[in-house]
């Protein structure tokens, strides 16, 4: 379990980093202007699938390395929530 985990946070990071791409390439806005649609919409979704996903396996693992992957969690959601404040700048 701990391996699939890891796997899948490393998927959803990578995920999350090519939406956040898409997202600004469209000409994505916090000032509630939707971009052109792109492959952004498909992105977001599946990355906090895997997300989900990612903190699942790790619920079912043993030892101490899921503390690491409840804060790589934590910091992901801290991290989308920051570059939307820092575009609202």
């Amino acid at each position: 379990m701990g391996t699939a985990a890891l796997v899948t946070a490393g998927c959803s990071t990578l995920l999350e980093l090519a939406f956040f791409f898409s997202w600004f390439h469209n000409g994505g806005s916090t000032h509630g202007f939707m971009p052109s649609p792109g492959l952004w919409k498909f992105l977001g979704k599946t990355a906090a699938c895997i997300l989900v996903a990612s903190i699942v396996l790790s619920a079912f693992g043993k030892g101490k390395w899921r503390l690491l992957l409840l804060a790589w969690a934590a910091s992901l959601v801290f991290s989308a929530y920051a570059i939307f404040m820092l575009d609202m700048d």
